[in-house]
Parts: C-alpha cells; structure tokens; sequence
C-alpha cells in the first residue's frame, strides 16, 4: 500500500517545479510499478523547464528520466520480471513489437502525464521497454543512474556511431555527466590520445591527474589560438555543450576524409548552425549521438561494464551528497550554477 508519493511535477515553463503527492493508479498493461532509490538529473529537465526545447504540450507532467529503482509490481502480461529486482529506468527504450499505451496519475483527481519513464517521484509507473534489470556483479546502486541516460548516450555515440582505435586523436567539448561519460567510454576502449575542454576549470581538475588525457581550460581568447593550432587534427570531435558558437569554430578541426563531428548537446530546438561547406567537401562528416538505427538501447550489458570498469573515476564525478525530493529546485539551481556535474535525488 503507497502512504505517500512525493513527485517532481513540472506545471509551467520557466517556473519551479511543484512537489506533489500523486495517486499511483493500477498498474496498467505493460508497466510495472518501480519503487525508486535514486534519481540523476540532467540537462535536458533544464531545457524542458526553461523552454529550450521548445512548447511543452504535456503539462501537466512528471520530470527525471534517468534512475535506480526496485520493482515492487507489475502488469500480468510481463514475464521478465521479479517482485525485488534492481533495475535502471532509462528514457531510452529497447526494442519491441508490443505496443505499450500512456497511463498517468492523478491529483486531486487532475490529470498528471507521464512519459512511460519518470524518475523524480517515490513510486514510478514504467514501462516495461525503459526497465533494465541490473546484474548481480553491480552493487552500485547510486552510480548506476548514468546508465539511464549519460552512458548509453556516449556509448551509442562513439560506439555504434563512430569509428574509434586506441591511437585515435579525439576531442571532447564540455565536461559535464556527458562529457566524462564519454571520457569513460573511451578509456574503457583504451584510447590513448583524448583532449578535453571547458571553461570551468574545477570540472577540468576532477580527472586531470589522468595520463594521456589533456584537460583544457578554455576561453574566447584561448579558443581562436587553440582552433588556429589544430586544422583538420582530429579523427573524432565529440561536442556536449550544444554550443552554436563552438560547433561553428570547431568543425574544421575534423580530419580531412575521416574525421567525424557528433553533437550530443541540446542547442534550443530552432537553432541554425553555420559550417562552411568546404569541409563536408573534404569528407568531414557531422552527425548527433543517435545515428544508425535511432534511440535505441543497443546493448545495456555493455553499458554496465563499462560503468564496472571505470567506477572509481563514476565516484569521481558524482556529488558527495544527495538531495531530497523537496529540494528539487535547489538541485537543479546548483546544478545550473556548476556546482555539481550530475545532481543526485535519493528516496
């Protein structure tokens, strides 16, 4: 029997979230009921509060779509499951030919919508396509959250839609829960020659005692001289930041014939970008996180070992302390203001 269920309900753009104790209905066909431990918060809840990504046509609506959870129920028709599995809840789906229809919850019997994979609330109906169980190898319930969302998307990105070897020469922009996943990705594959930059030099130190990675504080200043200095350089440039300015000056940096551009950070949703056209000429290629085949999780096994392999460095990036459900607004503020990289909500 749920007492309580605190959820994160985003009612209107540009303001605060709003906590609310939902009614939780039967649990419908196809979903199960995901009693959650931990929640990540990324940036894309910033862009869906702000606006970014642009009108939001389903406010009222429960936020978070990267976490850690236990399966307390779940619908007759699934059979995968067990009552006290630990799973991650992801955004991203695996593939199925069963169609799973919207469910939602209510509030003083208002409508609240939920995308089939909230994580910001106690108790979170999910389906069964965002559900991955964990295995029994993984005790690291909290740094487990990145498989929602940071690490499948890097791993998608370099491995499934890029061409990598250990002496590639790559370039990561931004270094935020993106930009060190992609970093884990690539020292899972051994790289040997990684570039990372960003302009907030503590994010920079977090790892900066790494061999063979460069870490670059950068600034308008350092970046005419830092792109005047690495024409056609890279076989890979991975941009987190959804930086226009950045994307623009740092496309030409792609290796002639083989280097490739992958954005996997938000610009707003009618951002143009300007590239000249002589660098798709010479067979530069540029292309988001989610090619060759779309978004799909591909392999979540993989995923997993990969967080297993480089989960001192997970800790790393992780805040010291956790936040509370009600203080989800002062999380996504530190967040916003850098104060933390990923912030944590745990039930």
């Amino acid at each position: 029997m749920i007492s309580k269920n605190f959820a994160a309900v985003l009612k209107k753009q540009k303001k605060k979230l709003s906590i609310l104790d939902l009614k939780v209905p039967k649990v419908p066909k196809g979903y199960a009921l995901i009693k959650m431990n931990y929640s990540g918060i990324c940036h894309t809840q910033l862009n869906e509060i702000n606006g970014f990504l642009g009108k939001d046509k389903h406010i009222p609506h429960c936020m978070g779509h990267e976490g850690v959870g236990e399966v307390i129920s779940f619908a007759k028709d699934i059979k995968r499951l067990r009552k006290g599995d630990k799973v991650v809840v992801s955004w991203i789906k695996k593939k199925t030919k069963k169609k799973i229809l919207p469910t939602s919850y209510l509030y003083k019997n208002k409508k609240i919508n939920t995308g089939g994979c909230n994580t910001l609330l106690n108790y979170s109906l999910v389906s069964e396509d965002r559900i991955f169980k964990l295995s029994k190898k993984n005790a690291y319930l909290r740094e487990s959250i990145i498989l929602g969302c940071a690490l499948p998307t890097a791993s998608n990105a370099i491995i499934n839609n890029a061409t990598v070897h250990k002496k590639s020469k790559i370039l990561i922009m931004g270094m935020g829960g993106l930009g060190y996943a992609c970093l884990f990705v690539l020292n899972y594959l051994k790289c040997s020659d990684i570039t990372c930059i960003d302009i907030d030099k503590k994010k920079l130190n977090i790892l900066s005692k790494k061999k063979n990675i460069k870490f670059i504080l950068m600034n308008d200043k350092k970046l005419i001289e830092f792109t005047n200095n690495s024409k056609d350089k890279y076989d890979l440039i991975i941009d987190c930041t959804g930086s226009k300015k950045l994307i623009e000056k740092t496309f030409s940096l792609c290796k002639r014939f083989i280097g490739k551009f992958i954005i996997i950070g938000n610009t707003k949703i009618n951002e143009r970008i300007s590239i000249k056209a002589w660098d798709f000429i010479f067979g530069k290629t540029f292309s988001g996180a989610w090619g060759n085949g779309g978004t799909v999780m591909k392999n979540f096994n993989l995923n997993e070992n990969i967080l297993i392999n480089q989960i001192k460095d997970v800790r790393k990036i992780l805040p010291k302390k956790n936040y509370k459900i009600n203080q989800v607004n002062q999380a996504l503020n530190d967040f916003k203001r850098g104060k933390v990289i990923r912030p944590i909500i745990k039930f």
